[in-house]
């Protein structure tokens, strides 16, 4: 017999997908589109008002910024200022949000809710383009991806049984995505060290923007590609019916997007070269390049192999 005094938090009326990964929204067009949501396994309610106004605003801030032109008309990065600018908002900001929230164990202040509770909400999603190549930018990929997993990780949280504040459990765990998107942005387009950019309050500065160059990071290589195929995008009449979806509503048009394995081939099934002893003449043993050979005064050292014999 169920424990009674546990609230039930888990929809048994919804679909199981058997997966914790991102959700493919099969729903049409959408769905020929790559669309995708956040999965909840399941957890589709809250009763913490400000669990699911914070949920919903990262969800509509991704939803904006993977329907500008930047992700629509361009494959190839850098994107513009402003949508790394953009990003990094979301990211700053939400972090700030989390810690006005959050209630410290040694904390008096804010609501004690003693002989009431808020009905339970159901979470809304805003679907984004995800799957099948839709977003052909490898960087914004990945920004969609860790924000996926935001979004999926802040409705499993037990911190939604809870009225009015937030434990800094929950803020630790869900700012650690918004630190990564934070810090892997910093690195790859303004150049910062991996050591600066995970410390706790970092923050891109005014002139990191005003100095915004990425040419200067990254190789010709990244910066072309070939013209993307011709694609159906929606207009903003067209998102205007994705947009707040209440996730219940969108899981009975969800899928687990299909996979297998990835088959690498090269001469006669064999990866190129398999089995050829030797090495990379053209490659200095100790996997260091010397910024006077580059000419590039930013030149840094590869990572040793730590297993690597002496």
């Amino acid at each position: 017999m169920a424990d009674s005094t546990q609230p039930a938090l888990i929809d048994q009326n919804l679909p199981r997908f058997n997966t914790d990964e991102v959700l493919w929204y099969k729903n049409g067009i959408w769905g020929d589109a790559g669309y995708a949501i956040p999965n909840p396994l399941g957890k589709t309610l809250t009763s913490n008002g400000d669990i699911f106004d914070l949920h919903a605003t990262l969800g509509r801030v991704m939803f904006e910024l993977l329907h500008q032109e930047d992700i629509v008309s361009f494959s190839r990065p850098p994107t513009r200022k402003q949508w790394l600018y953009d990003l990094h908002q979301m990211c700053v900001v939400g972090r700030k949000r989390l810690a006005d929230l959050t209630r410290m164990p040694n904390d008096g202040n804010g609501l004690d809710v003693q002989h009431a509770k808020p009905n339970k909400r159901q979470f809304v999603v805003y679907p984004v383009p995800y799957f099948g190549g839709r977003i052909r930018n490898a960087d914004v990929q990945k920004y969609a991806t860790i924000a996926m997993l935001c979004l999926s990780e802040i409705m499993q949280q037990t911190d939604n049984d809870i009225v009015g504040y937030v434990t800094p459990t929950f803020t630790s765990q869900i700012g650690k995505y918004l630190q990564e998107i934070l810090a892997q942005m910093s690195m790859k387009f303004f150049g910062y060290a991996r050591a600066e950019a995970y410390k706790p309050d970092f923050a891109l500065k005014d002139e990191d923007f005003a100095k915004y160059d990425p040419s200067k990071l990254m190789l010709n290589v990244e910066m072309t590609e070939e013209r993307p195929p011709d694609q159906w995008w929606p207009t903003t009449n067209d998102l205007s019916l994705i947009r707040n979806l209440p996730i219940n509503k969108a899981l009975l048009l969800a899928e687990r997007w299909p996979s297998g394995p990835t088959l690498y081939s090269g001469d006669a099934s064999q990866w190129p070269g398999a089995g050829k002893a030797g090495s990379d003449p053209n490659t200095n043993p100790s996997g260091t390049v010397s910024g006077q050979a580059t000419g590039d005064s930013t030149t840094t050292s590869f990572i040793p192999n730590p297993n690597a014999a002496p």
